[in-house]
């Protein structure tokens, strides 16, 4: 009586599992879309353009520092004491134009007040290599970011693709899971026709049905970790969680035909993150010559105006109205050797970036070994899981003829099916293994998702802007069923 209860609790759990797959809105999905709606989506990619965006945006307030700039500066307060006095002549005059009794030279003016406005223009005319090498450094800090973009967009595009495989391989679990609870139900049907007719035991029909609820547990397990796969998928989408998805696809087992020194190869030139290393040493050295301008005079042209007067600009008070135009000079003759340190600290930043653009190639190719070996890894297992699903199904076929014929126990038939279950579930498994270990392949080496790496740094070293270079490398991904994704984050 428990049993029958437990399997019928098991099955409605199942039901309503499925029931709530069904409940949500639903949406067609393939592995090209998923990509599409998460480099739109994605928070990744997201923060990583803001980088973009602030790079750009630091290349722009760096140039605007060589151009020219107009500052006003005003002071305007309550004046007491001797502060005018020392001026006798301006006084007198005062008295006498505008005959006022009340100050005849020798006492206090008759004003308290003091507005005194000062405007300067000014334009760098020789900084030494200062604002060239700031420049040309904010330029290479924008190609890091525009490559390190596209590197974000080569990990989500693997994250979306495991989520989908592993989407793939949850249904695939479940389709086991029936197969093997269908496959016990008409065994089960059997045995209770023979145990009614006298062949067999009662102790092989009671077996039967707690192995079959057993399998319907397993059956709602596969259903619960396919729904949270889904769910995962979709974060990664970012829609819904609980949008249902409708997939048509399945894991594919084409053979990768790509030598490991091919990868190899294709990865030292392809890998944003790589040649985004190399900019980072370019800036670093950059940063050297802009340090170096320490050593040298600043040549600044300047044009000045000053107003002070009782009220804001005028220019009534001891005749302070005046404008200056030439050329500022400033240079540091001897600064304690503060330029020196300063240039040897850029120096050590400068061996820091190649040490560690040297590291980001050891790590590329690390990477790509790893992926390769997974890949071997993957294929081997997948032989080998592919050919213990046919002995298992043989293996299976004849424990039921046995059985059939009264040579074999209702235990082995069981055990039999029990094993080609889990057979099928570990060439699954191994089969996911497969699809996500070539993936990983076309993260590790570059495969471009939106942008060539390559193209980008080849137009950089011909001396295209960044929006230029990222004309020029544009990948367009257009998917099976024909729709088009761009990120939203695409600056």
């Amino acid at each position: 009586m428990y049993g029958k209860k437990f399997v019928a609790i098991l099955f409605t759990g199942a039901l309503m599992l499925s029931s709530t797959a069904f409940a949500a809105e639903s949406m067609s999905m393939s592995l090209e879309k998923a990509i599409g709606l998460a480099l739109g989506n994605n928070h990744t990619i997201t923060q990583y353009a803001e980088d973009r965006e602030s790079a750009r945006w630091g290349l722009s307030a760096t140039r605007r520092n060589s151009g020219l700039r107009l500052a006003w500066n005003n002071t305007t307060g309550y004046i007491g004491g001797k502060y005018y006095r020392p001026n006798q002549d301006y006084y007198a005059q005062y008295h006498f134009y505008y005959n006022d009794d009340r100050f005849n030279g020798s006492e206090t003016p008759p004003y308290h007040t003091e507005s005194s406005n000062t405007f300067t223009l000014t334009m760098p005319l020789y900084t030494g290599g200062r604002l060239e090498n700031q420049i040309e450094g904010a330029e290479y800090a924008l190609n890091s970011a525009d490559l390190n973009l596209e590197y974000a967009r080569q990990y989500v595009r693997y994250q979306t693709a495991e989520a989908y495989y592993q989407v793939l391989q949850r249904n695939a679990e479940i389709q086991v899971q029936q197969e093997a609870v269908n496959y016990l139900q008409n065994h089960l049907d059997t045995i209770q026709i023979q145990y009614e007719v006298g062949t067999v035991a009662r102790a092989d029909v009671l077996s039967t049905a707690v192995q079959l609820a057993d399998y319907k547990r397993q059956l709602n397990s596969a259903w619960g970790n396919y729904e949270s796969a889904v769910a995962t998928l979709n974060n990664v989408m970012g829609i819904p969680v609980d949008t249902a998805l409708v997939i048509n696809d399945e894991l594919d087992d084409t053979p990768y035909e790509v030598s490991e020194d091919e990868c190899i190869a294709y990865a030292l030139e392809h890998r944003p993150d790589g040649l985004a290393a190399e900019y980072a040493v370019k800036q670093a050295t950059a940063q050297v010559g802009a340090t170096k301008s320490g050593y040298r005079p600043n040549v600044t042209a300047i044009a000045r105006g000053i107003l002070v007067g009782e009220k804001p600009f005028e220019s009534n008070h001891n005749n302070q109205e005046y404008w200056q135009l030439g050329v500022n000079i400033d240079w540091n003759i001897f600064d304690n050797g503060i330029t020196a340190a300063q240039v040897n600290q850029a120096k050590a930043a400068e061996r820091r970036a190649e040490s560690q653009r040297l590291q980001r190639i050891d790590q590329i190719k690390l990477d790509v070994h790893n992926a390769y070996i997974a890949i071997l890894t993957a294929a081997k297992n997948l032989e080998v899981a592919s050919s213990a699903v046919s002995e298992a199904e043989n293996a299976y076929e004849i424990a039921k003829v046995r059985y059939i014929e009264g040579v074999d126990t209702n235990l082995n038939v069981m055990d039999a099916q029990t094993k080609l279950a889990q057979a099928k579930n570990n060439y699954y498994a191994a089969l996911y293994n497969y699809n996500v270990s070539k993936a990983k392949m076309e993260q590790v080496i570059g495969v471009p998702v939106q942008i060539d790496a390559l193209s980008y740094y080849t137009a950089v070293a011909e001396g295209k802007t960044s929006p230029k270079a990222l004309e020029e490398a544009d990948v367009t991904l257009i998917y099976s069923d024909g729709e088009v994704f761009e990120a939203s984050n695409n600056n």
